[in-house]
Parts: structure tokens; C-alpha cells; sequence
């Protein structure tokens, strides 16, 4: 159930909430801080995709994985395509995606039916929506470049202030909802307990933490670190740092690639070389490499009780 993990990176969260409280820094610190955990966890932890597939396809015969790499890259392509003439239309799937995504890695009970599926993934959602509404006022301009949306930021405003109690009423009420019918959901109370105290402190970190801290943490950290650890389980490596290691260096290679990939994009779509104009784009990469990834990722059978 990665208890302890899970426990020692809330409690790097909350050291991250202590720093900023007394010593904050500013928005541009603060994206520093973003770039570096989504180049260094982030999107690493997505580059190990290919060896999954092999393991997961032994003895599929040896051009399997050149159809696979084709596949892959063409997943890519035409999301590509739909960020570029539907941009609106790729952000609903890009949340959607993140949303089961997000849920599959936080879910602590049963994964077997297609129930447990949906509420993790309402949970993802739900969490997503809180997050960004939360933190509207942040996050417009990057939802104005991402969409090339008429909107104005009054409107975005209007939205957040009806999603943000919708939003945090989902998140109260789907726990309600578990309690009562734990015994479905999770193989034991502990797993339900430490749920609630997981989101609890989930939900504390995002109003403590500004959005691109807050950010850093739950996706650069939280997401990345549980996810490396769900796939060192599937290769059956050592929870040990020799395991790490061997963990990521073989995430090394196609990360190396996924990198380029991004920055090669972002060289050629900017303008010019402001932190305004980063930031969407690297949000579209990130966004076209996570839909061929949660097609693989979503293929390993997550153990609760691990």
C-alpha cells in the first residue's frame, strides 16, 4: 500500500509548506521549482513506458516492439493534432485523462470492477477541479494560451467560484459514500482510514501551498515518486537505492528523448523566451506524452496491499 512512502513524501509536502510560510518565494521561483520536478520526475517517470509493454508482452514476438514504439508515436501525433485545430477539446481530454490517471496512482482500496474505477476516477477529478479553482487567479492565463479562449478572466472566475464548492462537496461526499460501504471498496479499514488522512492532508498542502508549489509537489513529487514505485514493483526490483538506481537509469534513455522532444517543441512554437509563453507549451508536451502513457500504464495490475 506504499504507507510508508506515502507518509514521508506528505511529510516532504508539509516541510514544503513550512518553507514557503516563512520563506516564500516569488511566481518565477516558484515555476523554477515546477520545471525542475517536471524534468527530473515527471516526465521520466513515463519514459519507462516501452519496458513495460516488453514485460507485459514476453514472447509477443520480436517486431512487437517496433509496433508498439509505431503506436506510441502516433498516439502522440494525433493528440498533436487535436491540441492544434480543437485545442478546447484536448484540455477536457487532457483532464479527463489526468483525472482516472491521478485517481489510479492516489486509490488505496479495490481496483477489480468497473465501479471502483469510476469513483477513483470522480476522486481524480474532483481533486483536479479543487486544485485548479482553488487557484484560479493563477491559472487563467495559462487556460487563455492553452485554449486560444474568447473568455475573459471574469468569466474564468465566474466558473471557478461554482466548481470549487461542487468540487470540494464531491470530494467530502465520495468518502461519505466509502464509509458506508467500505467493505466493497477496501480489503480493510486501515486502507479507508489512511485514505481519508491522505486526502486530508492532500487538501491541507493545496491551501497552504500556491499553485505552481502545490503543483510541484503533487504531480512532480507525489505522482511521479508512487508511480516509479508501482513500476519497480511490476519489474520486481529492490526497494532499496541500488533498486532505485537501476530504476532510473533505465527511465534514462527514453526520458533523454522525451526531453528533446519537448524542448526541440517549445524552441520552434515560441514567440519569444518568457516564462508566459513556456508554460503552456510545456504543458502540451507533457499532455501529448501522458495519452499513450496511461494506455500503458493503466495495463499494470496496481496491488493495493502493496
Amino acid at each position: 500500500m506504499q504507507i510508508k512512502l506515502r507518509q514521508l513524501l506528505l511529510v516532504i509536502g508539509f516541510c514544503m509548506a513550512l518553507l514557503h510560510a516563512y520563506f516564500p518565494i516569488s511566481t518565477n521561483q516558484q515555476l523554477v521549482v515546477l520545471f525542475v520536478t517536471l524534468f527530473t520526475l515527471g516526465i521520466p517517470h513515463g519514459a519507462l513506458d516501452f519496458y513495460i509493454d516488453q514485460k507485459l508482452n514476453a514472447g509477443a514476438g520480436k517486431n512487437h516492439k517496433y509496433v508498439f514504439l509505431l503506436k506510441y508515436i502516433m498516439n502522440m501525433l494525433a493528440y498533436g493534432l487535436v491540441w492544434y485545430f480543437l485545442p478546447t477539446i484536448a484540455i477536457l481530454i487532457f483532464i479527463g485523462l489526468t483525472a482516472f490517471h491521478f485517481g489510479e496512482i492516489d486509490w488505496l482500496g479495490k481496483s477489480y470492477t468497473g465501479i471502483h474505477k469510476l469513483v477513483y476516477s470522480i476522486l481524480g477529478l474532483s481533486w483536479i477541479l479543487f486544485l485548479l479553482s482553488k487557484n484560479i487567479h493563477t491559472a487563467i492565463d495559462v487556460f487563455v494560451l492553452l485554449g486560444q479562449s474568447k473568455l475573459q478572466a471574469e468569466e474564468y472566475i465566474h466558473f471557478a467560484k461554482i466548481i470549487l464548492p461542487i468540487s470540494q462537496a464531491a470530494l467530502v461526499g465520495i468518502h461519505i459514500i466509502l464509509f458506508f460501504s467500505s467493505k466493497y471498496f477496501f480489503s480493510d479499514n486501515k486502507q479507508f482510514f489512511f485514505a481519508v488522512m491522505q486526502i486530508g492532508c492532500l487538501t491541507i498542502l493545496n491551501m497552504l501551498l500556491p499553485l505552481w508549489l502545490c503543483f510541484s509537489f503533487y504531480f512532480g513529487l507525489w505522482h511521479s515518486i508512487l508511480s516509479f514505485d508501482k513500476i519497480r514493483q511490476e519489474f520486481e526490483m529492490q526497494n532499496s537505492l541500488i533498486g532505485w538506481k537501476k530504476l532510473l537509469a533505465k527511465a534514462m534513455p527514453y526520458a533523454v528523448v522525451a526531453w528533446t522532444g519537448i524542448l526541440v517543441f517549445i524552441y520552434f512554437s515560441l514567440e519569444a523566451w518568457t516564462i508566459k509563453e513556456v508554460l503552456p507549451l510545456l504543458f502540451i508536451g507533457i499532455a501529448v506524452l501522458a495519452l499513450p502513457h496511461l494506455q500503458v500504464f493503466t495495463k499494470i495490475k496496481l496491488d493495493p496491499s502493496k
